[in-house]
């Protein structure tokens, strides 16, 4: 090889960038007088892979992309749809809950009033059966205290005429009877 050729070769090689040692190897992709073949080469592969991928593999994934999508769309929106219904169900659950409590405490309140009521007639009927129970009782009891002041109005007579008569010797068992009956109602004022 004359030295010129050499020159232009290191040169080249120096250029795009490759090891003169790779040269010298004799590798045949970096042989420059090879270089026009590997780009026709090149263009053929790029040109052959791009139709591949633009008439099979690009609409296979466009399509699997767009039903991907769709379905998508249908989960949202059929998500929203159950979540309206849900409110939909849950308001008119809230509804129904504050009818029922309103009824119930109606019912409650009339229970309540009855109970009241009712409650009220039980103490009159009791109030009214003790305050007769009461003047029943005190007139009970101011017969006995009648009968036992009586009593005590007989007693009393015979003490005195007892007592008068070891003192004085004889007394008038009317005369003193008069007198302690007397005595008896000045205690009573």
């Amino acid at each position: 090889m004359p030295v010129s050729a050499l020159r232009t070769s290191a040169w080249a090689a120096a250029l795009i960038g490759l090891p003169a040692a790779a040269q010298a190897a004799g590798m045949p992709q970096f042989d420059i007088t090879t270089f026009p073949s590997q780009i026709f080469w090149l263009v053929v592969c790029f040109a052959v892979l791009y139709a591949i991928m633009a008439t099979l593999v690009l609409p296979r994934i466009g399509s699997t992309v767009e039903a991907r999508e769709r379905k998508i769309q249908a989960d949202l929106d059929a998500a929203q749809q159950a979540n309206d219904a849900a409110r939909t169900t849950a308001a008119a659950q809230d509804k129904a809950l504050a009818e029922a409590r309103g009824r119930a405490e109606a019912v409650i309140r009339a229970a309540s009033d009855a109970a009241a009521a009712e409650t009220s007639a039980q103490m009159y009927t009791v109030g009214t059966r003790l305050a007769a129970d009461i003047t029943a009782a005190e007139r009970r009891i101011g017969e006995q205290q009648n009968q036992a002041m009586a009593g005590l109005t007989g007693m009393a007579a015979e003490i005195a005429s007892a007592i008068l008569g070891k003192l004085v010797g004889a007394a008038d068992g009317a005369q003193v009877a008069r007198a302690v009956d007397e005595a008896a109602k000045a205690g009573k004022r």
